[in-house]
């Protein structure tokens, strides 16, 4: 893909004139930048072992376009031997793992670290691919790996490689089975140990964590049922990256309430995951339920009521736990310095600290960053 580097598809020009030169030179410019439009195309059509990297943030913006300088001159270029292998031999990490005989764990620790000495001449072996290949590959060998793959197709057949592909479907299957049940014993385990706990009673003593230093936060929201003085919990587990009771999972909440009929009932108390106080069933005759609610003194009121009558006994929606899960890195991108000035039209802005034109939003920032009001 060779680059167009002229006034047409430069982020300086206005479509007339040039915003340095104040002229229409039409040809190649050493302060050619790219504008949006063409950032757009480029991120497109560029060749895949270039584009993917850059649309999975593996690599940033100036390096996408020196890439792409490198290939338009002929210049190789390294690519992840197991992205070149999906790409041509057309097999995702599910369906290598299955045609290499190894766990879909082993296919992905090869993909981010390298391939360990003693798979190299397994691999190598059964897809046909020289055991250098996994050391380093280069983009001018992948005519090489095309007769890799016709050498691997012709010697097992399509019918083998479709057999070695659903192998892998039917471990992942067996694998995500065991775990099911491992995570109804955690579950119902967890049921029992917590089915005496009201935990909206030290709802005082829940803290809410609205700093900014973790990726993504647990909630548990108690779903409150009540008659008279007798009270209960069913509990909405969820992990998000916002903050409180947002509109979009107060919706979520209500819609898993409304689902909640003898048939859903059963299902997630088979598989343990309706956790809850009020140890909530379903009856027999698929129309009924039964759930029991307790005062401050422990007194029970057991209840049997029609499945479409639960929504009676709801008197409110309380968070009762958030705890961080994965503190991030602080964050220090260019759209939210107050020294960051975006030129209109393209993905680049002025530094003032720096005096020089960055790419925004791409950069972790190293030089003056000063967070800009909202």
């Amino acid at each position: 893909m060779i680059l167009n580097k002229t006034c047409k598809t430069c982020e300086l020009y206005d479509g007339k004139v040039c915003g340095i030169y104040k002229t229409d030179k039409k040809e190649v410019c050493e302060d050619w930048g790219a504008s949006l439009d063409y950032y757009n195309e480029i991120t497109k059509t560029a060749p895949w072992y270039i584009r993917i990297p850059h649309e999975r943030y593996e690599i940033q913006y100036e390096q996408f376009m020196e890439l792409l300088q490198k290939d338009a001159e002929g210049i190789p270029i390294e690519i992840n031997i197991y992205d070149a292998i999906e790409e041509i031999y057309k097999l995702n990490d599910i369906e290598l793992a299955g045609v290499l005989d190894v766990s879909v764990g082993v296919i992905q620790y090869a993909k981010r670290r390298k391939t360990i000495a003693k798979r190299k001449k397994q691999f190598s072996s059964k897809l046909h691919i020289p055991e250098s290949f996994f050391d380093k590959f280069l983009s001018t060998q992948l005519n090489i790996l095309e007769e890799c793959k016709k050498e691997f197709q012709s010697f097992y057949g399509d019918k083998m490689i479709e057999k070695f592909k659903q192998n892998s479907f039917d471990m992942l299957e067996e694998k995500t089975k065991r775990q099911i049940a491992i995570d109804k014993i955690h579950n119902i385990k967890y049921r029992e140990e917590n089915q005496e706990k009201y935990q909206y009673n030290g709802k005082n003593e829940m803290y809410h964590d609205l700093s900014d230093d973790y990726k993504s936060r647990d909630y548990v929201i108690g779903i409150i049922l009540k008659e008279g003085n007798y009270y209960g919990c069913i509990f909405y587990e969820y992990m998000s990256t916002g903050y409180g009771l947002s509109i979009t999972i107060m919706q979520d909440i209500l819609r898993f309430v409304e689902k909640l009929d003898c048939e859903t009932i059963d299902a997630l108390n088979e598989a343990g995951f309706l956790n809850n106080n009020i140890n909530l069933r379903a009856d027999v005759n698929g129309q009924d339920i039964h759930f029991e609610l307790k005062n401050d003194t422990n007194e029970k009121l057991q209840k049997t009521i029609p499945d479409k009558e639960l929504q009676k006994y709801i008197i409110g929606y309380e968070m009762i736990r958030c705890d961080g899960h994965g503190m991030k890195k602080e964050r220090r991108k260019c759209n939210s310095c107050v020294n960051f000035t975006p030129i209109e039209g393209c993905a680049k802005g002025n530094c003032a600290v720096r005096g020089d034109i960055v790419q925004r939003s791409r950069i972790i920032c190293a030089h003056d960053y000063v967070q800009r009001q909202v």
